[in-house]
């Protein structure tokens, strides 16, 4: 247990980010290294095409960057590095999010932005040559299959954990399209839509309460699949903009119930201990639960974290985002600090302040009990949650974790207020919130995520073009391209997996997320250092960025690459073998090609470094 009030965290995190946004946002990356300028024309504008290059309002923009960007990573991720005891998370959270992940997502995006709002991937070919573009492009497509496997397991388990959550994500839809039509359509200003959309919303949460909707697991990753296809083929501004601004707003909330939350506990100490151990269980990094793998200690702290935390610290998807969607909707370059600084800073809280801090707090059932007087055994075990059994948060999965930890610390919170009576049914909506809001998070990545393996899909053949360019609008064709990365993160995500542990002598059912999460994170954070590599070298040689601005830059990237590239390396060695053979094959090989593929990219940089430098 750890004596650390939960109102010094909430402090700690707030000053930190608001220092990080002034001092090194704005008058660092914005006015030296980007030098942004309002006068300069946007892709928004230069390239308007009424799909995907569209002007958008700054907030809207926000709202849509932050809910694309804000998967499940953030939220399952750091509770499952829980088992770490909080204090590593927690640092690995706040320090990836200053010094790597918002300067990734600025850097990123403004990269794109001045290059006509073309990808990351396409930017590398200025900076490291012809080969850095296919080679980089190959990588961020497999990276993007692994996390439409992890997500669609993510979610069509937790549609069957909480069926309120599905229907609330079903009628989500709708109301999105209504928003979209009102403004883009019929001239409804922002503001009147979002009025409009917001009380269909609350209607729809309250309804939702009472009508749950039951499918299978297997059955939702087929829906989730076609839904995906379906959303990612659509122009942005029918459904992909206006339901990622509309679903910002349960995000905020999301979050500013949890700073609540902090504020109302504020006198209360944390449950859990700020450290356990350095190694935590082969389990934590994918390995099957019963077996000598799963059983060992082999997942140490460094350099297995980004393996498990897969976003909130930093995360590769997010440049792919920035510059494959984001920037040709960026309607003027000083929007792209709060945008992209301040979207990333955006998730970091909901990982320090949704998920670690709650989960910190509630981490002992029975030390919560004691210090609070509220009877949260009886609560739980109607909740499904058996306290004997299972005495400390962490002996749930990852989702888990969230949801009870979130749903506790909010019913603490309101009982303060409202009294002991309220208990109860606070934590069951509450619980249930944290639930819609995962859901929330997860179905803006899966459309947003098969939208960018399209685009990357296509930059990947544009060589075929020139040549044959039948050819090339078959093989680039959106439904074509669409649906390969679909199928095969299906393929991924729908088997469920028995696994019997001797211990317990019964069999449990593991999702296949817990199996392809470390290969989703582990890619996705490499994909950060290759990006961020990549706009580091962009920053030195086109923006001519020299001394300790540039190596502010340059060293955090440097160390990311070598962490993630050690963490892949020990997970295929230490891992890969035990794994059932569909994942071994898929992503034990997708995995692979990634380490290869990388060691490529850092070649590149290096001379792509070193021709900038003479």
């Amino acid at each position: 247990m750890d004596a650390t009030p939960v109102i010094l965290i909430l402090v700690v995190v707030l000053v930190v980010y608001g220092l990080a946004y002034v001092f090194y946002g704005k008058r660092i990356l914005e006015k030296k290294v980007v030098r942004a300028s309002p006068d300069r024309v946007t892709p928004a504008y230069e390239k308007f095409d009424g799909i995907d290059y569209v002007p958008a309002n700054k907030y809207v923009l926000y709202g849509h960057h932050f809910a694309s960007i804000a998967g499940a990573g953030p939220i399952v991720g750091p509770a499952l590095a829980m088992v770490w005891g909080w204090g590593l998370p927690l640092i690995w959270v706040l320090f990836g999010n200053v010094f790597i992940g918002a300067v990734h997502d600025y850097l990123s995006m403004m990269a794109s932005v001045r290059h006509g709002g073309v990808s990351i991937m396409s930017i590398s070919e200025n900076v490291m040559g012809r080969k850095a573009k296919y080679v980089f492009l190959a990588y961020v497509w497999f990276a993007l299959v692994l996390v439409l496997a992890a997500f669609f397991s993510v979610a069509s388990s937790t549609f069957v954990g909480t069926p309120t959550a599905a229907t609330i994500s079903v009628l989500f839809m709708p109301i999105a399209l209504l928003f979209g039509l009102l403004v883009y359509r019929t001239g409804v200003s922002v503001k009147t839509g979002t009025v409009i959309a917001l009380v269909l919303l609350i209607l729809a949460l309250f309804y939702s309460l009472n009508v749950p909707l039951y499918l299978t697991y297997e059955a939702w990753v087929v829906v989730l699949s076609l839904y995906s296809m379906l959303a990612a083929a659509l122009p942005v501004w029918y459904l992909l903009q206006p339901r990622d601004y509309i679903n910002a707003y349960l995000l905020w909330a999301f979050v500013a119930l949890a700073i609540i939350g902090a504020l109302l506990t504020f006198n209360y100490s944390f449950t859990g201990p700020i450290y356990t151990s350095f190694a935590g269980p082969g389990t934590l990094i994918g390995a099957l639960a019963g077996t000598s793998t799963g059983k060992a200690s082999i997942a140490y702290f460094w350099p297995t974290v980004p393996l498990v935390i897969a976003c909130g610290a930093l995360s590769g998807f997010h440049s792919v985002v920035g510059s494959g969607t984001t920037s040709k909707q960026l309607s003027n370059e000083l929007d792209a600090l709060l945008v992209g600084y301040g979207g990333m800073l955006t998730e970091g809280a909901v990982s320090s302040l949704a998920v670690i801090t709650p989960i910190a707090l509630a981490w002992n059932f029975a030390a919560l009990a004691s210090a609070t007087g509220l009877p949260v055994s009886e609560v739980l075990l109607k909740a499904g949650v058996n306290t004997t059994a299972t005495p400390i948060i962490t002996g749930l999965g990852g989702a888990d974790r969230f949801t009870v930890g979130y749903g506790l610390e909010q019913a603490v919170a309101w009982s303060r207020i409202f009294g002991p009576g309220v208990f109860e049914s606070a934590f069951l909506t509450f619980k249930t919130f944290a639930a819609w809001a995962l859901s929330a998070f997860v179905l803006t990545t899966l459309d947003t995520s098969n939208r960018l393996a399209r685009f990357a899909w296509r930059e990947l053949f544009d060589w075929l073009k020139p040549r044959n360019e039948l050819a090339y609008k078959a093989i680039t064709n959106r439904w074509v391209a669409s649906v390969i990365p679909v199928v095969l993160g299906a393929i991924m995500a729908y088997p469920k997996i028995e696994v019997y542990i001797p211990e317990l002598n019964k069999t449990t059912v593991v999702y296949a997320y817990s199996i392809v999460w470390p290969a989703f994170a582990g890619t996705n954070q490499l994909l950060a250092a290759l990006a961020l590599l990549t706009a580091a070298l962009w920053a030195y040689a086109i923006q001519k960025v020299r001394g300790g601005t540039s190596l502010l830059i340059m060293i955090p990237a440097l160390f990311l690459w070598i962490t993630v590239t050690a963490g892949l390396i020990w997970w295929l060695y230490a891992v890969v073998p035990g794994l059932p053979p569909l994942y071994q094959v898929g992503a034990g090989t997708i995995v692979a090609i990634s380490v290869v593929l990388d060691f490529l990219l850092i070649g590149l940089f290096i001379t792509g470094l070193r021709r900038a430098r003479s």
